[in-house]
């Protein structure tokens, strides 16, 4: 078993393309920076965008940064089933079977084609991180959640980079089923083939 390892409930969003972000926030906008997220080089903006389904219901989500290739957005079950789109369960930026959604603000809107997924749990390492565990990138691990009762976290997907730090990323559903919270902790229990 690995060290405890802190959790993170990220709360849903959206990652946009930088021509994506000129038409929704204007030419020469750069988005003002809220806050630095934990992992390093990685921000939340102040600006936010509502997604819209093809039922027309909406909800709001708050852009992060930097910029990707493509837009993607990155919401709960729960949030998906609202909206009425059909996410998949799949690693952030996995796009192969995202689906469609519309992003709008008050300066314009897109259609998000192959943009929404539902995100894996995942696990940051560091490559040192990785290295003293034992563990590759792209690795499925299981985890277990530090505490009286006996909680496994399955296929949770392993992601190393040399800036990251360790630190497990779930949403809001994987949370409330779990009852887990930013600040809990888990440990690594064994590889998953």
């Amino acid at each position: 078993m690995s060290r405890p390892i802190s959790v993170e409930v990220v709360s849903s969003h959206v990652h946009l393309s930088e021509s994506h972000h000129r038409i929704l926030f204007g030419d020469g906008h750069m988005g003002t920076v809220r806050h630095e997220l934990s992992q390093t080089g990685q921000f939340a903006y102040q600006e936010t965008v509502d997604a819209v389904g093809a039922n027309g219901e909406a909800i709001t989500l708050r852009v992060l940064g930097p910029h990707r290739k493509s837009t993607q957005v990155e919401l709960t079950p729960t949030e998906a089933r609202l909206l009425g789109i059909d996410a998949p369960l799949a690693k952030s930026g996995d796009l192969a079977d995202a689906q469609l959604c519309t992003l709008r603000t008050t300066h314009g809107t897109i259609e998000a084609k192959a943009a929404v997924i539902v995100p894996k749990c995942h696990l940051h390492l560091s490559d040192t991180e990785a290295t003293s565990l034992r563990l590759a990138n792209g690795a499925s691990v299981r985890v277990d959640v530090v505490g009286d009762a006996t909680r496994v976290i399955e296929n949770v997907v392993v992601r190393v980079h040399p800036t990251y730090r360790a630190r497990l990323h779930i949403h809001s559903d994987v949370a409330r089923d779990l009852w887990l919270h930013s600040g809990s902790h888990i440990r690594v229990r064994d590889i998953q083939s």
